[in-house]
C-alpha cells in the first residue's frame, strides 16, 4: 500500500481544489511532498465562467478571457456608472483555469492525478479514501464534497444564487466591451431579489444573464423570458443569435460548514464555506483562503486559523437575513449600498479588506428596520 500513500490528497479539482494545488506547488516548503488529486471529471461541470475583481495586473491575467475597467448598476430610480480604478473586473473560463492547474500537476514528479470518484472515507491517521477500484491513504485530505447534511439543514439562513445566461451575438454593434453591468434591477421577477448581469466581450457579443438571490429555483423558461423582456425593453437589440448558454446554482448560506472538518479531513471550497455568503463570489475568496490554508499547513497551525474575521461573518449573516426575510426588497438594499459608497469601498468591503471605520460608512446607509433586526438577532444568538 506504500505506493498509494500520500502526504496530501485533494478531493475534487474545481475552483478550490485547483487553487490549493497551485499554492502547494508554488510554495518552496511543500514542493517535495506527495500529492494525490482525485477528481471525477465530467466535461460539462467545467463549462463555467468565474468573474472577480482585483487591483491592477494579476496572477491569472494570462488566462483571463476579458477585463473591464468600468461598470454600472441600475434600478428604476438610479443609474450609476463607475470607473473601477485601481480595480479591474475580470473573467476566466473554468476549463482554462483547471487545465492550467492540471498541466502544473502533470509536470510535477510528486503529484498523481486519478480520474475517480471517492465513494467513502475512513477517518484516522492516515485517512483512507475509497474509490470503486482502489484505496488510497493520505496524512491530510482536503475535501471539496459538499456534506449531505447541508441540504437537509433547516436552521441556517440559506438562499441560492441561481442563474441562466445566454451568450449572444448581435447583428450590429450593441455593447461597450470596456464596461460590464453588475446589477440591473429594471427587470425583476416580482417578489424576489433578481436582476440582469451583462458581460460584453466585444461590440457584438456578450453574456446576458438573469440572476436570482432567492430560496427557490425556477424553470429555464422563466429565466429566458426575462432575458428576452430585458433585451426588447432596455436595449436597442433587435436581431441576435444565441451562441452559448451558462447556468448554475451557488449556495449563499450561514451554514457552519466548518463543523464537518473531521480530524485530518478538512473541507474546502463550497464545502468549507469558502463562497462569500452575501454575494456568491468564490474565485478570489478561494485563492485567498487556499493561500492561508497552505501557510497554516507549513507553519503547523490549525488549518482554519485566520480564515475569516468574525465581524465579516456577522455582516454576511445580517445581509442574508435581510435578503431572506425581505426578498422582495433586496434591490433597495443594493441600491443604498451602491448609491452611498464609492465602488472601491464596496469592492474592498466584499474582499474583507476594509477597516472598521470604513465598514461603519457602508453600514449606516443600510440601517433600515430589517437590517437593525437582523443585527440584533445575530449578536444575541
Amino acid at each position: 500500500m506504500d505506493h498509494h500513500k500520500y502526504d496530501i490528497a485533494i478531493v475534487g479539482m474545481g475552483c478550490a481544489g485547483s487553487h490549493v494545488l497551485l499554492q502547494l506547488l508554488d510554495n518552496p516548503s511543500t514542493r517535495d511532498i506527495k500529492i494525490l488529486v482525485l477528481d471525477d471529471f465530467q466535461a460539462d461541470s467545467q463549462e463555467k465562467t468565474w468573474s472577480y475583481w482585483e487591483k491592477g495586473n494579476g496572477k491569472w491575467d494570462h488566462l483571463t478571457s476579458h477585463i473591464w475597467p468600468h461598470g454600472a448598476f441600475y434600478t428604476n430610480r438610479v443609474s450609476i456608472e463607475f470607473d473601477l480604478h485601481p480595480y479591474q473586473y475580470k473573467t476566466i473560463e473554468s476549463r482554462d483555469f483547471i487545465a492550467f492547474a492540471k498541466a502544473k500537476l502533470q509536470q510535477h514528479p510528486n503529484c498523481t492525478y486519478v480520474n475517480a470518484r471517492v465513494e467513502a472515507h475512513v477517518a484516522g491517521t492516515p485517512v483512507v479514501l475509497k474509490t470503486k477500484e482502489m484505496e488510497y491513504q493520505a496524512d491530510l485530505v482536503l475535501d471539496s464534497r459538499v456534506p449531505t447534511a447541508f441540504y437537509q439543514d433547516d436552521q441556517a439562513t440559506t438562499l441560492k444564487q441561481h442563474f441562466l445566461g445566454w451568450k449572444i451575438k448581435t447583428a450590429v454593434a450593441s455593447f461597450d466591451p470596456s464596461s460590464f453591468v453588475m446589477m440591473d434591477y429594471r427587470i425583476q421577477d416580482q417578489g424576489t431579489t433578481s436582476f440582469i448581469y451583462i458581460l460584453p466581450t466585444s461590440e457584438r457579443e456578450a453574456l446576458v444573464e438573469f440572476t436570482y438571490f432567492s430560496p427557490e429555483i425556477v424553470s429555464n423558461k422563466r429565466y429566458e423570458d426575462f432575458i428576452r423582456e430585458y433585451l426588447s425593453t432596455h436595449t436597442n437589440i433587435k436581431d441576435f443569435e444565441i451562441i452559448g448558454q451558462e447556468q448554475g446554482i451557488v449556495p449563499m448560506s450561514t451554514y457552519r460548514f466548518d463543523q464537518h472538518h473531521e480530524g485530518n479531513l478538512y473541507k474546502i471550497g463550497t464545502a468549507g464555506g469558502w463562497v462569500k455568503a452575501s454575494t456568491g463570489y468564490s474565485f478570489k475568496m478561494s485563492e485567498k483562503r487556499a493561500k492561508i490554508l497552505v501557510a497554516n499547513y507549513v507553519a503547523n497551525r490549525d488549518l482554519d486559523s485566520g480564515m475569516q474575521k468574525k465581524r465579516f461573518q456577522l455582516y454576511d449573516e445580517i445581509m442574508l437575513d435581510v435578503l431572506s426575510d425581505h426578498n422582495d426588497r433586496g434591490h433597495l438594499l443594493f441600491e443604498n449600498l451602491y448609491k452611498n459608497n464609492p465602488i472601491t469601498r464596496i469592492l474592498s468591503f466584499l474582499d474583507e479588506e476594509t477597516s472598521f471605520s470604513q465598514e461603519l460608512k457602508i453600514m449606516f446607509p443600510l440601517t433600515s428596520m430589517p437590517f437593525i433586526k437582523g443585527f440584533f438577532r445575530r449578536i444575541l444568538q
